[in-house]
């Protein structure tokens, strides 16, 4: 009988102490898969790992371990593809899971179009303890994975399979520290062969606490993000899409700005907004930005 095939499941994670429960929960989803031999690579993200936590996965069997000294996501994503050796990887962040049959499932799907390069699959989002399907029908973006990208994200963090005979690490050399899989499902949509699967294997949890799209810095680092995923050589249409989201983005950013108390701020980003592709939309809001910077030069607090 054949050995099962080997996946690799790059697994960034902060270690922190409050999300220990989590990143267990994660690496037992990986580790209980059937019919592969699944690795986990726990790439530990940053200085503010548990000592605790980082003592049990140096225990832990059958694990890879990697530390970096900084936070920084896409570098984390690079040094655990770096460590891939087997002939497929996929990714796993610390507060999602695979569901049972998740990998074996993408592999076969990969060996039988050995052609493909990424095999894409549904999956739940869980959010305030109710699980839906994230996308109803995901194998009708197979007739348009790049253009499909404006409407929906379908390479959620926890979704993919890689040949890594065709995804190197250098598609994680230049990843934006946000939007980081809708840079990568751009990418691989332009130059590599993808094939979609309405089959659950995964749960992406959408109301973790300190998750990096609860913070502020996930807004204010949109624009910058969209100006990387406005560098790859996108056909008109995604392009004027994107160029359109990244207006909203720096829309966005001057709310937050102005919520914040911070109306200088705010201004520098609302004039950014009204140069970007569909600013016009925010003229109006030219009126309110005024009016804080009135009040904030005459110390008077913003209403």
């Amino acid at each position: 009988m054949p050995d099962p095939v080997s996946v690799a499941v790059v697994m960034p994670t902060e270690a922190r102490p409050d999300r220990a429960d989590l990143l267990r929960r994660a690496l037992e989803s990986v580790l209980s898969q059937q019919g592969v031999r699944a690795i986990p690579i726990v790439v530990v993200n940053g200085a503010a790992a548990s000592a605790a936590v980082l003592v049990e996965l140096t225990r832990a069997p059958g694990v890879q371990l990697v530390r970096l000294e900084v936070a920084d996501l896409p570098a984390a994503l690079r040094a655990g593809r770096e460590l891939v050796r087997s002939p497929y990887f996929a990714e796993l962040d610390d507060d999602d899971e695979l569901l049972p049959g998740a990998l074996v499932a993408r592999v076969e799907a990969m060996e039988a179009h050995p052609d493909v390069d990424v095999v894409v699959t549904q999956g739940y989002v869980e959010e305030h303890g109710r699980r839906e399907l994230d996308i109803a029908d995901l194998e009708r973006f197979q007739s348009d994975p790049l253009r499909s990208l404006l409407d929906h994200n379908w390479l959620a963090p926890c979704a993919g399979l890689f040949r890594t005979a065709t995804i190197g690490p250098e598609y994680f050399a230049n990843v934006p520290p946000y939007l980081e899989w809708t840079y990568l499902g751009l990418r691989f949509a332009l130059e590599r062969r993808i094939l979609f699967l309405n089959h659950a294997t995964w749960v992406y949890r959408a109301d973790t606490p300190r998750s990096l799209s609860k913070k502020p810095s996930y807004v204010l680092q949109q624009p910058a993000s969209l100006d990387r995923v406005l560098a790859l050589p996108l056909p008109g249409v995604v392009r004027r899409g994107f160029a359109r989201r990244r207006g909203v983005a720096l829309h966005a950013a001057a709310g937050l700005e102005l919520d914040a108390g911070r109306a200088r701020a705010a201004w520098r980003w609302h004039l950014r907004s009204l140069a970007a592709t569909g600013g016009w939309r925010y003229a109006l809001y030219t009126r309110r930005l005024l009016y804080a910077l009135f009040r904030s030069a005459t110390d008077q607090p913003v209403r």
